[in-house]
């Protein structure tokens, strides 16, 4: 992980966030975007939201934030100034000392399992066809997933994962297979995401930080 103090050097108004709360009656990860910033002195941030609802958060509250760009996947931590209201409900947060970038192919992983199915480019009979395969992923990150199928997939073959509701607003993804190997009876299928929006990036990131706040609460 890189550490960098020219904050505004890598990040744009508009651009989406995540953020999280880590303790207190708001706790979980949330929507946000950059409304505007004073360099050196603060960042207005929109309220941030759980699906579409606003949660409003206290002055004093400590957050970690990040966000992804081409450049990688950026974070930092802050802690909330005051709510604002006009010109709309906002939040005006610390301008960070420094922000933390880390390469895409570092994208943290979480172990899960998610049934999906998977539509996959088959010859039968000398005639190519598609067909749907179901598989189950046992852990995932946004850049990729790992899951095991019941059927080989050629590597560097373009698939396509349907995710049948278990991520909110992300219905399927176009991935390139990096590896499939044989492992008790199954195929261990290892793919990198392609051609995805930002858009359904951030959205499977914000499902695996869940899943990660998850873990760690089962840990104690």
């Amino acid at each position: 992980m890189e550490k960098l103090v020219k904050f505004d050097k890598y990040i744009t108004i508009n651009q989406k966030l995540l953020v999280e709360v880590k303790v207190g009656d708001h706790a979980g990860i949330f929507d946000s975007r950059i409304e505007d910033m004073e360099a050196g002195d603060s960042i207005m941030i929109s309220m941030p939201t759980d699906k579409g609802r606003a949660v409003p958060l206290a002055p004093n509250t400590r957050l970690h934030l990040s966000y992804v760009m081409d450049m990688g996947r950026f974070s930092f931590k802050s802690i909330v100034l005051d709510r604002v209201k006009e010109p709309r409900m906002m939040l005006k947060i610390a301008f960070p000392d420094a922000v933390f970038r880390q390469e895409l192919r570092s994208f943290f992983r979480v172990d899960t399992r998610l049934s999906v199915k998977v539509m996959v480019t088959v010859k039968i009979d000398d005639v190519w066809t598609q067909k749907l395969f179901e598989g189950k992923v046992v852990d995932m990150s946004g850049g990729g997933l790992r899951m095991f199928t019941d059927i080989h997939i050629e590597k560097d073959a373009t698939i396509e994962i349907y995710f049948l509701g278990s991520i909110e607003k992300v219905d399927q993804v176009k991935a390139q297979v990096m590896r499939c190997r044989s492992m008790e009876g199954k195929f261990e299928v290892g793919v990198r995401f392609v051609d995805i929006s930002q858009t359904d990036r951030d959205r499977i990131i914000k499902y695996v930080f869940k899943r990660q706040v998850e873990q760690r609460k089962l840990l104690g």
